[in-house]
């Protein structure tokens, strides 16, 4: 058999051969095992064997085979290839609402749950965030729209009342809404409390970072064109916050602070 000839040939080899490959990461297999294991025959075997061999993933050794550094390697990105592909999967038909562009990375998405809104209850899927932030020690976020009344009446009572150490940026768009329909929360927020706001022409979606004594979580909220809620896209992950951390910053470091309302 010739070697395989382009990037596209070895990544086939992996998927047809992945079985095999399995076998042997624990250790060197014989031939009359691998037929055992995989339920094959031998000259499946003598094909798969000859296979990665030409693209040095397998070896022999003692009249056996195992897997060369290189093998181990390819396995292992080959599932963590497979894992991104099935968390961005999971969460496709939310990706769909957010521009090409955003800033979005499939560390968020592996290991994640999301949640959709019901028609009775449309922003069911922020009570979550809601409720985590009345043990939370500090949340950082930006926001797109401004249909979140309870998020937001809940962060003016623990910035001011409590304890809470809140950042969060607004597109210019909200920030001027907040400024005139809601002035005295604004002026308390922004002259009392923990409470640091930020204003930046565009947001591609909505971010939540809640931290408390046990635990942190990042949230990302996709809404629609009207500003609907979508969904909720949660993570624990230290990747995931990581990246929110990573975004977070990004984006305040572009922004303009708001200043309290006369």
């Amino acid at each position: 058999m010739s070697p395989p000839s382009s990037d596209l040939d070895v990544l086939q080899t992996l998927s047809r051969r992945r079985g095999l490959l399995s076998c042997l990461e624990n250790g060197s297999r014989d031939k009359r095992d691998l037929v055992a294991e995989l339920s094959v025959s031998r000259s499946t075997i003598d094909r798969a064997i000859r296979e990665l061999e030409s693209v040095e993933f397998v070896e022999r050794c003692e009249g056996a085979f195992r897997l060369t550094a290189a093998g181990r390697l390819a396995l292992s990105e080959y599932r963590r290839r497979l894992e991104s592909l099935g968390a961005i999967a999971d969460c496709c038909e939310l990706l769909a609402h957010l521009p090409p562009d955003a800033p979005m990375s499939v560390d968020m998405l592996i290991g994640a749950s999301a949640a959709e809104p019901k028609p009775h209850a449309p922003n069911e899927p922020i009570e979550e965030i809601v409720d985590l932030l009345s043990s939370a020690d500090r949340f950082r976020g930006f926001a797109t729209a401004q249909r979140l009344p309870r998020l937001r009446d809940r962060l003016y009572e623990l910035t001011i009342g409590g304890s809470l150490e809140a950042e969060a940026i607004f597109t210019e768009e909200l920030a001027d809404f907040l400024l005139e329909n809601h002035p005295q929360q604004m002026r308390d927020v922004l002259r009392d409390g923990h409470f640091d706001m930020y204003a930046i022409p565009t947001i591609p979606f909505g971010l939540g970072i809640v931290e408390t004594p046990s635990q942190s979580r990042a949230f990302v909220v996709v809404h629609g064109d009207s500003g609907q809620v979508r969904g909720v896209i949660q993570n624990d992950s230290p990747a995931a916050l990581e990246w929110a951390d990573g975004v977070f910053r990004r984006l305040r470091a572009r922004a303009s602070s708001l200043e309290p309302p006369e």
